[in-house]
Protein backbone atom coordinates (compact mmCIF):
# COMPACT_ATOMS: atom_id res chain seq x y z
CA UNK A 1 0.00 0.00 0.00
CA UNK A 2 3.00 2.44 0.40
CA UNK A 3 2.88 3.16 -3.61
CA UNK A 4 -0.61 4.99 -2.32
CA UNK A 5 1.01 6.97 0.02
CA UNK A 6 1.75 10.86 -0.46
CA UNK A 7 4.60 11.69 2.31
CA UNK A 8 3.96 15.21 3.45
CA UNK A 9 6.16 17.92 1.98
CA UNK A 10 8.00 20.90 4.24
CA UNK A 11 6.94 24.29 3.74
CA UNK A 12 3.52 24.29 3.46
CA UNK A 13 1.77 27.80 3.88
CA UNK A 14 -0.47 28.93 6.48
CA UNK A 15 -3.45 28.27 3.59
CA UNK A 16 -2.72 24.58 3.20
CA UNK A 17 -2.82 24.33 7.26
CA UNK A 18 -6.33 25.90 7.34
CA UNK A 19 -7.43 23.85 4.32
CA UNK A 20 -6.12 20.91 6.36
CA UNK A 21 -8.18 21.91 9.41
CA UNK A 22 -11.39 21.79 7.36
CA UNK A 23 -11.38 18.00 7.46
CA UNK A 24 -10.45 17.18 10.98
CA UNK A 25 -13.75 15.40 11.49
CA UNK A 26 -13.91 13.14 8.49
CA UNK A 27 -11.07 10.18 9.24
CA UNK A 28 -12.73 9.44 12.45
CA UNK A 29 -15.79 8.58 10.34
CA UNK A 30 -13.92 7.02 7.42
CA UNK A 31 -11.78 4.50 9.92
CA UNK A 32 -15.16 3.54 11.82
CA UNK A 33 -16.79 2.62 8.83
CA UNK A 34 -14.39 0.70 6.94
CA UNK A 35 -13.62 -3.25 7.56
CA UNK A 36 -10.22 -3.52 7.87
CA UNK A 37 -10.49 -7.42 6.57
CA UNK A 38 -11.49 -5.97 3.37
CA UNK A 39 -8.73 -2.58 3.24
CA UNK A 40 -5.93 -3.19 4.87
CA UNK A 41 -4.37 -0.06 6.42
CA UNK A 42 -7.02 2.06 4.54
CA UNK A 43 -6.70 4.22 7.75
CA UNK A 44 -3.19 5.04 6.42
CA UNK A 45 -4.10 5.85 3.42
CA UNK A 46 -6.30 8.29 4.51
CA UNK A 47 -4.58 9.68 7.29
CA UNK A 48 -4.75 13.20 7.11
CA UNK A 49 -1.14 14.25 6.88
CA UNK A 50 -0.48 11.67 3.77
CA UNK A 51 -2.63 13.94 1.17
CA UNK A 52 -1.31 16.60 -0.56
CA UNK A 53 -3.59 19.97 -0.60
CA UNK A 54 -1.76 21.53 -3.45
CA UNK A 55 -4.00 20.72 -6.47
CA UNK A 56 -0.67 20.33 -8.98
CA UNK A 57 0.97 18.07 -6.36
CA UNK A 58 -1.91 15.73 -5.53
CA UNK A 59 -1.08 11.87 -6.60
CA UNK A 60 -3.49 11.05 -9.60
CA UNK A 61 -6.99 9.44 -8.50
CA UNK A 62 -6.12 6.75 -11.17
CA UNK A 63 -3.33 5.83 -8.99
CA UNK A 64 -4.77 4.76 -6.00
CA UNK A 65 -6.39 0.93 -5.79
CA UNK A 66 -9.82 0.56 -7.03
CA UNK A 67 -11.02 0.00 -3.62
CA UNK A 68 -10.04 2.59 -1.93
CA UNK A 69 -10.98 5.49 -4.94
CA UNK A 70 -13.95 6.40 -3.70
CA UNK A 71 -12.76 6.84 -0.12
CA UNK A 72 -9.71 8.97 -1.23
CA UNK A 73 -12.90 11.04 -3.79
CA UNK A 74 -15.13 11.41 -0.62
CA UNK A 75 -11.80 12.93 1.15
CA UNK A 76 -11.39 15.53 -0.57
CA UNK A 77 -14.75 16.40 -1.39
CA UNK A 78 -15.44 17.02 2.03
CA UNK A 79 -12.14 19.00 2.47
CA UNK A 80 -13.58 21.09 -0.83
CA UNK A 81 -11.41 23.04 -3.68
CA UNK A 82 -7.99 24.40 -1.90
CA UNK A 83 -8.75 28.18 -1.92
CA UNK A 84 -6.23 30.15 -0.44
CA UNK A 85 -8.22 33.38 0.77
CA UNK A 86 -5.79 35.93 1.28
CA UNK A 87 -3.17 34.83 -0.85
CA UNK A 88 -0.95 37.09 -2.77
CA UNK A 89 -1.13 35.59 -6.04
CA UNK A 90 1.54 36.88 -8.24
CA UNK A 91 1.81 38.87 -11.16
CA UNK A 92 2.33 37.67 -14.48
CA UNK A 93 3.04 39.90 -17.80
CA UNK A 94 0.43 39.28 -20.51
CA UNK A 95 0.81 40.72 -23.69
CA UNK A 96 1.64 44.22 -22.63
CA UNK A 97 0.07 43.59 -19.01
CA UNK A 98 0.31 42.31 -15.65
CA UNK A 99 -1.99 39.79 -14.99
CA UNK A 100 -2.78 37.53 -11.37
CA UNK A 101 -5.51 35.12 -10.67
CA UNK A 102 -8.26 36.94 -9.11
CA UNK A 103 -9.94 35.64 -5.82
CA UNK A 104 -13.19 36.81 -6.85
CA UNK A 105 -13.32 34.02 -9.13
CA UNK A 106 -13.56 31.29 -5.85
CA UNK A 107 -17.19 32.81 -5.21
CA UNK A 108 -20.15 32.69 -7.67
CA UNK A 109 -21.04 30.21 -10.37
CA UNK A 110 -17.29 28.66 -10.14
CA UNK A 111 -17.02 28.32 -6.27
CA UNK A 112 -17.78 24.94 -5.68
CA UNK A 113 -15.13 23.30 -8.29
CA UNK A 114 -11.91 26.03 -8.75
CA UNK A 115 -9.27 25.25 -6.90
CA UNK A 116 -5.63 27.58 -6.75
CA UNK A 117 -2.05 25.51 -6.78
CA UNK A 118 -0.10 28.26 -4.79
CA UNK A 119 3.16 26.18 -5.98
CA UNK A 120 2.50 26.46 -9.70
CA UNK A 121 0.33 29.67 -9.47
CA UNK A 122 -2.25 28.14 -11.50
CA UNK A 123 -5.94 27.35 -11.30
CA UNK A 124 -7.40 23.81 -11.34
CA UNK A 125 -11.15 21.64 -11.53
CA UNK A 126 -11.85 19.64 -8.30
CA UNK A 127 -14.58 17.53 -9.89
CA UNK A 128 -12.54 16.92 -13.06
CA UNK A 129 -8.80 16.04 -11.23
CA UNK A 130 -11.26 13.02 -8.96
CA UNK A 131 -13.60 11.52 -11.91
CA UNK A 132 -12.12 12.68 -15.34
CA UNK A 133 -10.08 9.49 -15.79
CA UNK A 134 -13.42 7.34 -15.66
CA UNK A 135 -14.61 9.42 -18.36
CA UNK A 136 -12.07 11.19 -20.58
CA UNK A 137 -12.07 7.69 -23.16
CA UNK A 138 -15.62 9.12 -23.48
CA UNK A 139 -14.99 12.53 -25.60
CA UNK A 140 -12.49 15.00 -25.62
CA UNK A 141 -11.12 16.10 -22.46
CA UNK A 142 -7.57 18.24 -22.49
CA UNK A 143 -5.34 18.70 -18.88
CA UNK A 144 -5.31 22.34 -18.58
CA UNK A 145 -7.51 22.05 -15.42
CA UNK A 146 -6.08 18.52 -14.09
CA UNK A 147 -2.83 18.01 -14.33
CA UNK A 148 -1.41 21.19 -16.23
CA UNK A 149 -3.27 24.08 -14.49
CA UNK A 150 -4.81 26.92 -16.63
CA UNK A 151 -2.92 30.52 -16.44
CA UNK A 152 -4.07 32.27 -18.25
CA UNK A 153 -5.58 34.88 -16.49
CA UNK A 154 -6.16 37.71 -18.90
CA UNK A 155 -9.10 34.98 -20.16
CA UNK A 156 -10.01 33.52 -16.62
CA UNK A 157 -14.34 33.63 -16.54
CA UNK A 158 -14.26 33.02 -20.52
CA UNK A 159 -12.04 29.46 -20.47
CA UNK A 160 -13.75 28.75 -17.15
CA UNK A 161 -16.88 29.04 -19.18
CA UNK A 162 -15.67 26.84 -21.79
CA UNK A 163 -14.13 24.23 -19.57
CA UNK A 164 -17.45 23.91 -17.97
CA UNK A 165 -19.13 23.70 -21.61
CA UNK A 166 -22.91 22.18 -22.36
CA UNK A 167 -24.77 19.66 -20.12
CA UNK A 168 -23.04 16.95 -21.68
CA UNK A 169 -19.66 18.03 -21.26
CA UNK A 170 -17.71 15.68 -19.22
CA UNK A 171 -17.27 18.14 -16.59
CA UNK A 172 -21.07 18.52 -15.84
CA UNK A 173 -20.62 14.51 -15.40
CA UNK A 174 -17.38 15.21 -13.10
CA UNK A 175 -19.33 17.55 -11.16
CA UNK A 176 -22.48 15.45 -10.19
CA UNK A 177 -20.37 12.89 -9.48
CA UNK A 178 -19.03 14.88 -7.68
CA UNK A 179 -22.71 15.64 -5.95
CA UNK A 180 -23.82 12.22 -5.89
CA UNK A 181 -20.38 11.08 -3.94
CA UNK A 182 -20.87 13.94 -1.43
CA UNK A 183 -23.95 12.51 -0.36
CA UNK A 184 -23.54 9.18 0.25
CA UNK A 185 -23.49 8.84 3.81
CA UNK A 186 -21.86 4.70 3.72
CA UNK A 187 -18.97 3.48 3.93
CA UNK A 188 -17.21 0.80 1.26
CA UNK A 189 -18.44 -1.74 4.16
CA UNK A 190 -21.63 -0.80 4.11
CA UNK A 191 -22.10 -0.34 0.08
CA UNK A 192 -21.28 -4.20 -0.21
CA UNK A 193 -23.58 -5.44 2.52
CA UNK A 194 -26.71 -3.48 1.30
CA UNK A 195 -26.17 -4.77 -2.40
CA UNK A 196 -28.31 -7.56 -3.71
CA UNK A 197 -26.99 -11.04 -4.69
CA UNK A 198 -27.99 -9.40 -8.08
CA UNK A 199 -26.23 -6.38 -8.18
CA UNK A 200 -23.17 -8.52 -7.34
CA UNK A 201 -24.24 -11.58 -9.89
CA UNK A 202 -24.25 -8.91 -12.46
CA UNK A 203 -20.77 -7.15 -11.72
CA UNK A 204 -19.52 -10.86 -11.65
CA UNK A 205 -20.62 -11.34 -15.19
CA UNK A 206 -19.13 -8.05 -16.49
CA UNK A 207 -16.21 -8.98 -15.16
CA UNK A 208 -15.60 -12.00 -16.77
CA UNK A 209 -16.68 -11.03 -19.51
CA UNK A 210 -14.01 -8.15 -20.45
CA UNK A 211 -11.34 -10.72 -18.82
CA UNK A 212 -12.69 -12.89 -21.70
CA UNK A 213 -12.55 -10.23 -24.28
CA UNK A 214 -9.22 -8.87 -22.79
CA UNK A 215 -7.49 -12.61 -23.41
CA UNK A 216 -9.04 -13.56 -26.77
CA UNK A 217 -7.38 -9.91 -27.71
CA UNK A 218 -4.11 -10.98 -26.22
CA UNK A 219 -4.02 -13.81 -27.93
CA UNK A 220 -4.93 -13.14 -31.50
CA UNK A 221 -2.42 -9.85 -30.85
CA UNK A 222 -5.37 -7.45 -31.85
CA UNK A 223 -5.27 -4.09 -30.54
CA UNK A 224 -7.85 -3.04 -27.68
CA UNK A 225 -8.28 0.58 -28.23
CA UNK A 226 -10.57 2.34 -31.13
CA UNK A 227 -9.30 5.96 -32.65
CA UNK A 228 -12.75 6.91 -31.73
CA UNK A 229 -14.82 5.08 -29.24
CA UNK A 230 -17.57 6.73 -28.67
CA UNK A 231 -21.31 5.85 -29.21
CA UNK A 232 -21.78 7.40 -32.84
CA UNK A 233 -18.59 5.69 -33.95
CA UNK A 234 -18.54 2.95 -36.53
CA UNK A 235 -15.51 0.76 -34.82
CA UNK A 236 -14.89 1.31 -31.32
CA UNK A 237 -12.25 -0.70 -31.23
CA UNK A 238 -11.38 -4.56 -30.96
CA UNK A 239 -12.11 -4.15 -26.58
CA UNK A 240 -15.53 -2.59 -26.83
CA UNK A 241 -16.70 -4.09 -30.37
CA UNK A 242 -16.23 -7.25 -29.03
CA UNK A 243 -17.35 -6.96 -25.94
CA UNK A 244 -20.71 -6.11 -27.62
CA UNK A 245 -20.57 -8.86 -30.11
CA UNK A 246 -20.47 -11.06 -27.13
CA UNK A 247 -22.91 -9.28 -25.50
CA UNK A 248 -25.20 -9.69 -28.65
CA UNK A 249 -24.83 -13.89 -28.26
CA UNK A 250 -25.75 -14.12 -25.08
CA UNK A 251 -28.91 -11.93 -24.17
CA UNK A 252 -28.14 -12.68 -20.38
CA UNK A 253 -24.71 -11.07 -20.05
CA UNK A 254 -26.24 -8.28 -22.77
CA UNK A 255 -28.78 -6.99 -20.58
CA UNK A 256 -25.55 -5.84 -18.12
CA UNK A 257 -22.84 -4.82 -19.98
CA UNK A 258 -22.02 -1.40 -21.59
CA UNK A 259 -25.18 0.86 -21.81
CA UNK A 260 -27.20 -1.35 -19.44
CA UNK A 261 -24.23 -1.41 -16.43
CA UNK A 262 -23.92 1.62 -14.22
CA UNK A 263 -21.98 4.30 -15.33
CA UNK A 264 -19.31 3.85 -12.43
CA UNK A 265 -19.12 -0.11 -12.93
CA UNK A 266 -18.86 -0.87 -16.09
CA UNK A 267 -15.43 -2.49 -16.30
CA UNK A 268 -14.23 -1.19 -19.71
CA UNK A 269 -12.25 1.89 -18.94
CA UNK A 270 -8.68 1.85 -20.23
CA UNK A 271 -7.90 1.61 -16.77
CA UNK A 272 -9.72 -1.55 -16.30
CA UNK A 273 -8.26 -2.72 -19.42
CA UNK A 274 -4.34 -2.37 -18.52
CA UNK A 275 -5.12 -3.98 -15.46
CA UNK A 276 -6.65 -6.93 -16.85
CA UNK A 277 -3.78 -7.23 -18.85
CA UNK A 278 -1.20 -6.90 -16.18
CA UNK A 279 -2.83 -9.49 -14.42
CA UNK A 280 -2.68 -11.52 -17.62
CA UNK A 281 0.83 -11.00 -17.67
CA UNK A 282 1.76 -11.91 -13.92
CA UNK A 283 -0.56 -15.14 -14.38
CA UNK A 284 1.45 -16.11 -17.57
CA UNK A 285 4.83 -15.63 -16.11
CA UNK A 286 3.85 -17.33 -12.84
CA UNK A 287 2.41 -20.36 -14.88
CA UNK A 288 5.98 -20.65 -16.71
CA UNK A 289 7.92 -20.32 -13.61
CA UNK A 290 5.75 -23.26 -12.34
CA UNK A 291 6.59 -25.32 -14.90
CA UNK A 292 10.53 -24.45 -14.81
CA UNK A 293 10.35 -25.69 -11.04
CA UNK A 294 11.83 -22.40 -10.31
CA UNK A 295 10.83 -20.46 -6.80
CA UNK A 296 8.94 -17.65 -8.05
Amino acid sequence: MDKFLTKPKNGESSSSASWSSKSSQIAPEVQKDTNPSLLSNVDKVLDLKSFEPYPKERMPISDYGPNIRDEVRRYYINKGPYQPIGHAFPKTKIGSKMRQFSPTWFRGPYSQWLEYSIKGDAAFCLCCYLFKNELESRGNAGDAFTKDGFRGWNKGVERFKAHVGEVNNIHHKCFNRMLDLKNQRQSIQSSFDKKSEKVKSDYQMRLNASIDVARFLLISRFPFRGHDESEESEYKGGFLELLEWHGDRHPDLGRVILRHAPQNDMMICPTIQKEIVEACAKETTKAIIEDLDVEW
